[in-house]
């Protein structure tokens, strides 16, 4: 149903611009430009995205999409710049039906990232909460200076560290590090051979929910953590890549997974990871329709990026898979990214305040 939207929009848009549009052939003199036509093809694969994507979240589970859209989700702030030189050209020529469609995906955009950049107000009973000092971090698998990543975990400072695919190798050189000294209690995925594999270590005392356990086709870490009057539960994870072979299929019933573990759960909840998704897919929503803060947009810095295209590359991040969300006895104190380490991720930390348990 997803996938005839999309070709229904791509198709339809454009012919229906040009019997609309009696200015489109004025472009370049020729009956229907080139130029405009690929403009309205733009905004017609645009609009159906958007299009299947709320009607998606509306839908929740009924409705399925392949790989390509969850990757259009994940691609919208950098897909949806491409209607702003296009509006400019639209104008110029005189195109005014398509230079409008442009603008409407123009202010989508806006509407769509506006939000990511502006801090959540602060809970009353922050000031004076415990605070507990989290860092989350993919050392990635193929990782060409291990020893560098563990030593800056290490010297964190965190109370609490997130490592995902944490295999035996890199964690043998964070312990030799220092990380067997300063982080001694641990929760760990027994898991020994895959890529997906998560670990939480921690200076805390940990608490008789710490476990790790499978929640239908998902692997969870979780750490209880002693706060002062209270106790912290850290659920890590790192859900399978839309890239890998039947990866997306695998994602989303892992996401469901999770959606029907959290309400098992009680007290202070932060969910970590890698989640391999940006806050755009529609499965991600639900995880936070759940009463679920993404912690890095509630401060303002939604629009940091923690995935870049290449361990190697100079470039920064282009997109956030790495988050970590709280439901409403958590609240994000402050937020910093740290060096990738030859990692294809930027890890970064976080602090957080847990609300006293309530009673």
């Amino acid at each position: 149903m997803a996938a005839l939207l999309v070709v229904a929009l791509v198709v339809a848009l454009p012919l229906v611009a040009q019997r609309v549009d009696g200015s489109a052939d004025e472009f370049s003199g020729q009956r229907f430009a080139f130029v405009p036509a690929l403009g309205w093809a733009v905004c017609a694969a645009l609009a159906a995205v958007i299009c299947t994507r709320h009607l998606q979240i509306a839908a929740r589970r009924t409705v399925k999409v392949g790989s390509g859209l969850a990757l259009a989700y994940d691609a919208l702030p950098v897909l949806l710049l491409i209607p702003w030189p296009i509006a400019v050209l639209a104008a110029w020529s005189g195109h005014l039906l398509l230079m409008t469609a442009t603008l409407v995906l123009c202010v989508y955009h806006v509407v769509l990232l506006v939000p990511r950049l502006m801090t959540d107000p602060t809970p009353s009973w922050v000031p004076g909460a415990p605070v507990v000092s989290l860092v989350v971090a993919n050392v990635f698998v193929d990782n060409r200076t291990p020893a560098e990543a563990a030593q800056q975990l290490v010297s964190t400072g965190g109370d609490v560290v997130v490592i995902v695919e944490s295999t035996a190798d890199f964690m043998a050189t964070f312990d030799a590090q220092g990380g067997a000294d300063t982080y001694p209690n641990r929760v760990v995925d027994p898991d020994s051979t895959s890529d997906y594999v998560v670990a939480i270590v921690t200076n805390r005392a940990l608490g008789p929910r710490s476990k790790f356990c499978t929640v239908g086709p998902l692997r969870v870490v979780v750490a209880e953590i002693e706060m002062d009057g209270n106790s912290l539960l850290i659920i890590a994870l790192n859900p399978m890549a839309t890239l890998d072979a039947g990866g997306h299929e695998t994602w989303t019933e892992q996401l469901q997974a999770l959606e029907e573990f959290l309400p098992t759960l009680d007290g202070p909840v932060v969910i970590a990871g890698d989640l391999n998704s940006t806050r755009y897919r529609p499965e991600f929503e639900q995880i936070m329709a759940l009463g679920y803060t993404d912690a890095i947009d509630a401060l303002g810095k939604g629009l940091s990026a923690s995935f870049k295209l290449a361990a190697r590359s100079g470039l920064g991040g282009v997109v956030r898979l790495d988050h970590a969300l709280t439901n409403s006895d958590v609240h994000g104190v402050s937020m910093k990214n740290l060096e990738a380490c030859g990692s294809d991720h930027i890890p970064f930390q976080l602090e957080l305040a847990v609300r006293a348990a309530r009673g």
